[in-house]
């Protein structure tokens, strides 16, 4: 893996920016590996504790809450999240080979894109129900959604899982806490996994202390202007952006 300084720090500032956002972090990284020319998997993960990090600053009280386990609910809403998390575990365990293979191929992340788009606009025609809560069927569904993303790159985890809890009738602050918690043992686990074949020898520590410093601002940033938009209700938004990017990556994969 050969990757200069200022390709670092732009792989730190992508990953801050483009994680938690419904934009798809491993289509916009595996884009750029395409410009770039490079593989730099070990420093992606890398970067990915940044991103955890954060997200795990942000969510804090949310995360104490689960780990005080006072009472059934907060039992009950374990169980909702080891449900949702099975998908992802079963494909990391048995399509990891086909993922990497598929990690810089343009022409399907061009395809994913775009259905990422359209699964992220329908969210303009989703409702809260009244009264709804999570149910065991609901986390399952959700996890489903998460394990789609981790095997097909360009379909946005963050953007499926919220986009599949606010079909389901959850509220919206709701669909994003689950999404983000399952997003945050997700990554964590794929990471810590991974985490032995991480070879950082080549890059100086002062760069990696850059770029993990940027990637951690990055990340709160991104996360702080994903609840502001969800709450203003224009989450929707994101889908066009989705669905222009893949069509210019597919257009792009056609003629090169």
């Amino acid at each position: 893996m050969v990757v200069s300084v200022l390709q670092a720090i732009i792989y730190s500032l992508l990953q801050g920016i483009a994680e938690w956002l419904p934009i798809s972090s491993s289509a916009h990284i595996s884009i750029l590996q395409n410009i770039f020319g490079t593989q730099s998997f070990s420093f992606l993960i890398f970067l990915e504790f940044a991103s955890i990090l954060a997200a795990a600053v942000m969510f804090r009280k949310d995360i104490v809450h689960l780990f005080k386990f006072k009472d059934k609910e907060t039992m009950k809403y374990w169980a909702f999240l080891i449900v949702a998390l099975i998908p992802t575990v079963i494909v990391g365990f048995f399509f990891r080979d086909q993922i990497a293979s598929m990690f810089l191929n343009l022409f399907y992340i061009g395809i994913f894109l775009m259905v990422s788009g359209i699964i992220v606009y329908s969210t303009k025609f989703s409702k809260p129900r009244e009264g709804k809560k999570m149910s065991f069927v609901d986390s399952a569904v959700i996890g489903v959604f998460q394990g789609m993303a981790a095997m097909f790159r360009g379909i946005t985890r963050s953007g499926s899982t919220i986009s599949s809890g606010m079909h389901l009738g959850l509220k919206r602050e709701e669909a994003v806490k689950f999404s983000f918690l399952i997003g945050i043992a997700g990554i964590l686990g794929a990471s810590i996994f991974e985490a032995k074949n991480l070879v950082l020898g080549n890059i100086s520590y002062s760069i990696l202390v850059l770029t993990f410093v940027l990637t951690f601002a990055m990340s709160i940033l991104s996360i702080k202007v994903l609840l502001k938009i969800v709450k203003s209700d224009h989450f929707y938004r994101f889908g066009i952006y989705d669905f222009i990017l893949g069509a210019a990556v597919l257009i792009w994969s056609l003629v090169h």
